[in-house]
């Protein structure tokens, strides 16, 4: 190796060293401006209900237990915490890690009683509401939490001059499906908006579909879609691609959980099972009997499911039908010809 060779090698090894220090400083707390003096022992604090995450990290700042309040806002994105830190007051040591610190806020105050709940995906807004108030240890009612929905704010990419048509729940497909655990003493509105900020925090990070032009609502339909469908993880890019192909060409999506939802919010009644008369019934969601998407979703959309929304497989398919009913594996077909070849395979097999 050259002298020239070894200077430049130190020189890269202490650029690589200092960025690191650098790094850690900040996400230390204290690379974002002046030094924050962090109190000398714990401090006693109260988080008031309705404080968000940069409210939550300024009151830590302000009261010495964390040198960066924006530092502090970061790491609780990054792991999805930032929705999720409980209101009351806490006593919290200035020495700890901003792990730690964040593990105390989303446990809650000490003492506070909690109750956890698990909402699965493809829930709609009155089987989620009876979830919450079904689950062992919760205070409220669906009547309390149906009221409370007006309390909360629904995200800016939800367009506000969309037209709901009779029976619609303005909510739908806006409640994340995942497992929350809250304390008793939290509002209705407050248990509410955080399963709203967990689909606002992950619709913006999967983003929209570039195919076809799609909005982040109109992924987020699609995305129901195909959480009402698909039964097999596999399939969802795929029958993903049969919607995005059809859409694409303007065909009509026939998807008969939409017809199934339609006749749900018109008639009060889930059918069992869906009658040849069904599919000419009249409603907005039904993709039988409108063309393109429906005018909301019709369930609760996971992360996966609306990955597959954004990013659909790339393939030659415009149909699919169930051919393993304990396994919901489809068949997918090209043309309408393969399509009923299919039908008449597994029916007659």
């Amino acid at each position: 190796m050259t002298n020239s060779s070894k200077v430049f090698l130190v020189f890269l090894i202490a650029l690589i060293g200092g960025g690191y220090y650098a790094f850690q400083q900040w996400n230390a707390g204290l690379g974002g401006g002046d030094e924050v003096a962090l109190a000398d022992g714990p401090v006693t604090l109260t988080i008031p209900e309705g404080t968000g995450a940069r409210e939550v990290a300024q009151i830590l700042e302000d009261n010495g237990v964390v040198a960066s309040a924006s530092a502090f806002t970061a790491s609780a994105s990054i792991g999805g915490r930032a929705s999720q830190i409980k209101p009351g007051t806490y006593t919290l040591d200035p020495q700890a890690s901003t792990d730690d610190l964040l593990d105390q806020l989303v446990a809650g105050p000490a003492g506070a009683e909690v109750f956890r709940v698990t909402i699965p995906e493809g829930l709609t807004v009155p089987q989620t509401l009876e979830r919450i108030a079904d689950a062992e240890g919760s205070p409220f009612t669906v009547e309390q939490l149906r009221e409370a929905l007006a309390l909360v704010a629904i995200p800016e990419w939800v367009p506000p001059d969309r037209e709901l048509p009779d029976g619609a729940e303005a909510f739908e497909g806006l409640l994340f499906p995942n497992t929350y655990e809250f304390t008793v003493e939290e509002a209705p509105e407050q248990v509410l908006t955080r399963l709203v900020q967990e689909t606002d925090a992950v619709v913006n990070e999967v983003g929209a579909a570039s195919r076809n032009g799609l909005s982040l609502y109109e992924t987020l339909t699609l995305g129901s879609l195909i959480e009402r469908e698909a039964r097999v993880a596999d399939e969802r890019p795929v029958i993903s691609s049969v919607i995005h192909n059809r859409i694409e060409d303007g065909i009509a999506l026939n998807i008969d959980a939409t017809v199934v939802y339609g006749i749900t919010i018109a008639t009060g009644e889930r059918p069992d099972r869906l009658l040849t008369e069904d599919y000419s019934f009249d409603t907005p969601w039904s993709t039988y009997v409108y063309p393109g998407l429906p005018p909301t979703p019709i369930s609760g959309v996971g992360r996966a499911s609306l990955e597959a929304a954004a990013g659909p497989a790339d393939t030659g398919f415009y149909y699919y039908v169930v051919e393993n009913p304990e396994t919901g594996e489809h068949r997918f077909s090209e043309t309408l010809e393969e399509h009923n070849q299919a039908i008449a395979e597994i029916r007659g097999g």
